[in-house]
């Protein structure tokens, strides 16, 4: 290994795209995975040095700059050695973000990241913009620079993880979209939680824009930030961004106000994407966005994959696929906007989630049907209303038994998915799969 190569820890989709970013730029990273089989690796990236196996210290011989992926954690034992050494230790993002050269849109918050990112994209590619999505969602920044040299704006969903490496990255405009507990089996507490995912805004500039809801806990936390304000609201407050009023959509900006559309004509479903909507309108706002083609946008979007997607009807039951509610607040914030009796399927791995909390404020919940390693746990939180099914064919098989007519039945997890599948994608395809063999 050449002095002063860079090491990339963690040889996943993220990994993979920085080497091939540095690969691209003369470079020859190595690749180091304690899990991962070299073999698996794609051809083009299978030549490259690898480190395989328990961390050793002799990986970090001849290593100038030590690059995580964002599932690597900071306090993981070739993290601590390489800072002893005196290796500068970074992150995927960070390092393609120096090799950045057009504005960047950062979205963070503890839940929406995914469904107003692909929003901003959309609503900027609407006005002619090419601006693509990525980060946390999709392609990794690394990739977006190689795949996209046209681009004229990146959108990017940065997670706590990817803020944690940040030093230079400073974006042009960001939103930060809500906050609640997360993550808790990687980090301490919540603060810490919080902490890392402010690291986002650090860097901004009096010309960058900064986007917040109408939230005063969230203000508090941000005041030193001298980036320029704008609201995303369900009321007009009388600030520049986007807000509600007279039951419509409107924008304001620089003395500017314009209505998008009736909030009645969106097609996601639930107050919770009425607030991204808003958010993705607020961030579009500082890069020419105007209420025709932000309604064009907003009237047809149908919402990604795994957030509350309709799968049709399962033995006279509506069924939803809302797989990626990977915490306690995602499934609340996607069950607050229905009515009538609902059937529950929950759990997973927990990440420390409030469960009693959770099933306090979902008195519609008529059944919990719940999963994996935290079933027992929130089956206990719901009660009489809780059922131990262990899995998603046991969870189908009793809401066929004890379903009725007219209910909705909702995948809505309130946990990570990694006790039972590789990713909340792969569960939220089993449930779609096993909807789709009943119904055979």
């Amino acid at each position: 290994m050449s002095a002063g190569s860079a090491l990339i820890l963690g040889a996943g989709r993220s990994g993979q795209a920085m080497a091939r970013l540095l690969v691209a730029g003369g470079a020859e990273p190595v690749l180091a995975d304690e899990r991962l089989d070299p073999a698996a690796l794609p051809a083009d990236l299978g030549r490259l040095p690898f480190r395989g196996g328990p961390f050793a210290l002799d990986w970090l011989e001849g290593v100038g700059r030590l690059i995580l992926s964002p599932g690597v954690p900071l306090d993981s034992p070739a993290v601590r050695a390489a800072r002893a050494a005196g290796i500068v230790v970074s992150g995927e993002t960070e390092e393609a973000f120096a090799r950045c050269g057009v504005p960047v849109i950062a979205i963070t918050g503890t839940n929406g990241k995914s469904t107003t990112t692909t929003l901003v994209s959309l609503l900027l590619e609407a006005q002619g913009l090419r601006a693509p999505a990525g980060g946390n969602l999709g392609r990794p920044l690394s990739q977006l620079l190689l795949e996209e040299p046209g681009a004229e704006i990146f959108v990017l969903e940065i997670s706590s993880f990817q803020c944690e490496t940040f030093a230079r990255f400073r974006p042009h405009c960001a939103a930060l979209l809500n906050l609640s507990p997360d993550h808790l089996d990687r980090y301490p507490d919540a603060e810490s939680y919080y902490a890392a995912k402010l690291r986002l805004f650090e860097r901004m500039e009096s010309g960058d824009h900064l986007v917040l809801p109408d939230a005063p806990a969230l203000d508090a936390r941000l005041t030193s930030c001298p980036a320029r304000r704008l609201r995303f609201a369900f009321a007009d407050g009388g600030e520049p961004g986007a807000f509600l009023k007279g039951g419509a959509l409107h924008l304001r900006i620089e003395g500017r106000e314009e209505e998008i559309l009736p909030a009645a004509r969106l097609r996601l479903v639930g107050r919770h994407n009425l607030a991204n909507a808003l958010a993705a309108t607020a961030c579009a706002l500082p890069f020419g966005l105007r209420g025709e083609a932000a309604a064009r946008v907003l009237a047809s979007f149908p919402g990604l994959p795994h957030r509350m997607e309709e799968l049709g009807s399962f033995h006279g039951l509506r069924c939803f696929n809302d797989s990626k509610a990977t915490n306690v607040e995602a499934t609340l914030a996607s069950l607050s906007g229905l009515t009538g009796s609902l059937l529950l399927i929950a759990g997973g791995r927990d990440k420390g989630g409030d469960f009693a909390g959770l099933a306090a404020a979902l008195p519609k919940v008529r059944l919990a049907f719940c999963i994996g390693e935290a079933g027992p746990q929130i089956a206990k939180a719901f009660a009489a209303r809780g059922r131990i099914v262990g899995d998603l064919p046991g969870a189908l098989a009793a809401a066929r038994e004890e379903g009725k007519d007219g209910e909705l039945l909702l995948l809505s997890p309130a946990c990570a998915s990694f006790d039972q599948y590789r990713n909340f994608e792969e569960r939220g395809e089993h449930f779609r799969r096993l909807l789709r063999e009943a119904r055979e």
